[in-house]
């Protein structure tokens, strides 16, 4: 018979993928979160002054801030933001103060960055004012069984539902897999009577909330076994830094924690989890990527995407060949160019156009190449100005892989290719078979639509 723990059935786990899910996928604010692909980065941002991980911000707007902002960029996909700390003797913080800490925080971090942000309370009070500030997700650490009304405010406020397993001030479990589905099974419930989507819940066991170090171990070791055993959702893994890795290393305090940490991530990836919770975004990022190569998740292969870029005002050759070298600086490696074509600008009360296509490889996830590519038309001066009016640089994804992406801030292929000869001629260059997806060549589209107005004006 095997053991529950043992490295058997965690190869067993490994080669049961693809997983079934509730649903494939969850978009929020343009982000796709595609369960089963690649594991994704929540980063944590305590607005506490006691947070057991000795990060706090406490009432640091802008510390806050810079912190979202650099996890960002480090790439983290989400941000959990939350008032009161959980570390184990902390009590009940009144709900009045928790708004009164983590609200300010929220509306500049939400300013400030387009990632999802969750809310890190079971007071169903501070969870609907959090919504109304701008967070997307409700991170419930007793997974809708200690507020009465939290149920409510998921389901009203649309928020995504993170469900957390508490074993705190419950009865002991012979086994631990077992505890949490018991859990897991009165939070369904809950959100089944509220009419909460199934499709919007991600669930977390609990690790470290109520468990010995030994059943925190066995609980990571077993993560299959949760959505084998009838919860076919997305598993988050709270692991950073927590006590049962300083327990590991002989006491370590929790600043010494990050190869455990690391090491503690890299198993909860390879044993099925969907999220990692963490506190250094940029270490385990790297982590993440690697584990998830090994476990035959993420994009360990680089894509092949082709980026329109487009320029008309200041000198617009420098600004495409600044574009294409901040493309190298930002992971994109450009592997074919097209030439520079001339083009009469629509509307037309503005200067012409120049135009080219580039073909690059990527390891970036179609969202954060977008993020990429925003911030370098940001970088060589672009700022919100009126639709299709004169710009220094616009750069858009035309093609990523023969992927079909379809958010409220990208779609691929973009959605006027075959009509804009503008971007037809470069792209023939480039492209000389037919066009991923859309089953025809360049060069027949450019054929259609004309290639009247368009002029050759040098090598990119």
């Amino acid at each position: 018979m095997t053991n529950p723990g043992s490295p058997a059935r965690l190869t067993t786990a490994l080669t049961q993928r693809p997983r079934r899910y509730q649903s494939p996928g969850l978009v929020i604010r343009g982000h796709r979160f595609a369960w089963g692909v690649r594991t994704y980065l929540m980063g944590i941002i305590n607005a506490t002054p006691d947070s057991f991980s000795g990060d706090g911000v406490g009432g640091d707007v802008a510390a806050a801030v810079a912190q979202a902002r650099r996890m960002e960029a480090d790439g983290a996909d989400w941000l959990d933001i939350g008032g009161e700390s959980s570390r184990p003797g902390a009590g009940e913080l009144d709900p009045a103060e928790e708004a009164r800490r983590v609200l300010p925080v929220l509306e500049a971090v939400r300013a400030a960055t387009g990632l999802p942000l969750s809310i890190d309370t079971y007071h169903a009070s501070v969870a609907r004012q959090a919504m109304a500030a701008g967070a997307d997700a409700i991170n419930d650490i007793w997974g809708l069984r200690h507020d009465p009304a939290m149920a409510s405010v998921v389901a009203e406020t649309g928020a995504a539902l993170i469900a957390m397993h508490n074993q705190r001030g419950r009865p002991p479990v012979n086994d631990v897999v077992s505890g949490i589905g018991a859990g897991f099974r009165e939070t369904l419930r809950i959100a089944r009577a509220h009419g909460i989507a199934e499709d919007r819940i991600i669930l977390d066991p609990g690790f470290g909330f109520g468990w010995t170090p030994e059943e925190n171990l066995e609980m990571i070791r077993r993560l299959g076994d949760l959505w084998a055993g009838g919860f076919p959702y997305p598993l988050l893994a709270g692991v950073s830094r927590k006590s049962t890795i300083g327990h590991i290393l002989g006491g370590a305090p929790v600043d010494q924690r990050l190869e455990g940490t690391a090491a503690a991530v890299a198993f909860s990836v390879a044993a099925g989890a969907d999220i990692v919770r963490v506190h250094d975004v940029a270490t385990m990022a790297r982590v993440v990527r690697t584990a998830d190569a090994f476990a035959g998740r993420g994009n360990f292969r680089a894509i092949e995407a082709v980026i329109a870029l487009g320029s008309n005002l200041g000198d617009r050759e420098a600004n495409l060949r600044a574009a294409v070298a901040a493309l190298a600086q930002n992971g994109v490696t450009v592997t074919r160019k097209s030439s520079i074509w001339e083009t009469a600008p629509v509307p037309a009360d503005q200067p012409p156009f120049l135009n080219a296509v580039v073909a690059a490889e990527t390891r970036h996830a179609p969202s954060d190449l977008l993020r990429i590519l925003k911030e370098i038309e940001y970088d060589l001066g672009r700022r919100p100005e009126r639709r299709w009016g004169p710009r220094p640089i616009d750069l858009d994804i035309l093609f990523y892989g023969d992927a079909r992406v379809e958010t409220p801030g990208l779609t691929i292929p973009h959605v006027s290719i075959l009509e804009r000869s503008f971007v037809l001629a470069p792209l023939a260059e480039v492209l000389s078979g037919a066009l991923p997806v859309l089953g025809v060549t360049a060069s027949e589209a450019l054929a259609r639509t004309g290639s009247e107005g368009l002029r050759r004006h040098a090598a990119l």
